[in-house]
């Protein structure tokens, strides 16, 4: 009974109605349209650059991400890869891929607005679905942007943890409804707020096959359970004060849900990704360390079966 009264408590809190679903979503659908790129001169949108993708109005996007530097990107780990046939763990090809910036509508994609991906870091010790750990990674791009037409975020210093109730925004090119076909090509953006973590952790932690929340989390909500988000957001930062607060990591299926919504906390890993943007060099991950990921991914997806 005391379960119960705390989980009806942790829906009152949030201010939404709970509507039951099989697994969370964090994306942007239903957000306001961003008249133009200057209130997010950071975000910045991945695309699988392709000749046929390049020809489309969304340019083959793929996931968002967020400017640190005028040269690397900080996106989702679950970015930088695929899945394939027999839960194989595919990593992507660097250089079939780019990214946009400094514009809202990613047909603008004159020369200032792009750049080639020549490599990047996944967090060595990340864990897939469901767990979801560590999922964060660096973008290395070919070319530094400039600086006229984007604005970096700093990291956020190692204690940074904004309190509940904090206003965020979040923006990004997922797809704009639940029955869309496509990603959006005009960059929205939507408002959130920093969900209390116990409450989160007693409703994430409670539902089977749905990640455990971590320290290395953060939980935010929509003011109305209207605006949610669609697929294409995974790597959407969560800005807190003009503080990088979140990148976000789940898939969904950009269904309604009264789950708050889930995303790596940034400043648990200030330091690892100083490590990352300062070194000359940029690690991929190794081949053992996508066989671990593989197996570990294929063993758990039977546990949650």
């Amino acid at each position: 009974m005391d379960k119960v009264i705390y989980l009806f408590l942790a829906f009152a809190f949030a201010g939404i109605n709970a509507v039951p679903v099989d697994r969370p979503s964090g994306r942007i659908s239903n957000g306001v349209v961003a008249g133009n790129a200057v209130a997010f001169p950071y975000a910045v949108s991945i695309q699988l650059a392709t000749a046929a993708n390049l020809l489309l109005d969304t340019r083959g996007h793929m996931c968002g991400g967020v400017l640190i530097t005028l040269q690397h990107v900080l996106t989702a780990g679950s970015c930088t890869y695929t899945w394939g046939t027999g839960n194989t763990m595919i990593p992507i090809v660097a250089n079939q891929y780019r990214v946009f910036a400094g514009a809202s509508m990613l047909t603008n994609d004159t020369t200032n607005h792009v750049r080639a991906v020549v490599n990047y870091t996944l967090h060595p010790e990340h864990l897939p679905v469901p767990a979801h750990l560590n999922d964060i990674a660096v973008m290395t791009l070919i070319s530094p942007f400039g600086a006229s037409f984007v604005t970096p975020l700093s990291l956020p210093s190692n204690d940074f943890y904004p309190s509940d109730e904090t206003r965020c925004t979040v923006a990004g090119w997922g797809a704009p409804s639940y029955s869309a076909t496509q990603m959006s090509s005009q960059l929205r953006y939507m408002t959130k707020y920093i969900y209390n973590q116990d409450l989160c952790r007693s409703l994430y932690n409670s539902a089977a096959g749905i990640t455990n929340l971590l320290s290395s989390m953060v939980c935010a909500a929509s003011y109305d359970i209207i605006s949610s988000g669609c697929y294409g957001d995974e790597g959407n930062a969560l800005v807190c004060g003009n503080t990088l607060t979140g990148i976000s990591f789940l898939n969904g299926d950009c269904q309604v849900t009264s789950y708050p919504e889930l995303y790596t906390r940034v400043s648990n890993y200030t330091t690892w990704i100083r490590s990352v943007t300062g070194s000359a060099s940029v690690i991929k991950p190794g081949l053992f360390a996508l066989a671990l990921f593989t197996i570990v991914h294929a063993a758990v997806q039977k546990v949650f079966a």
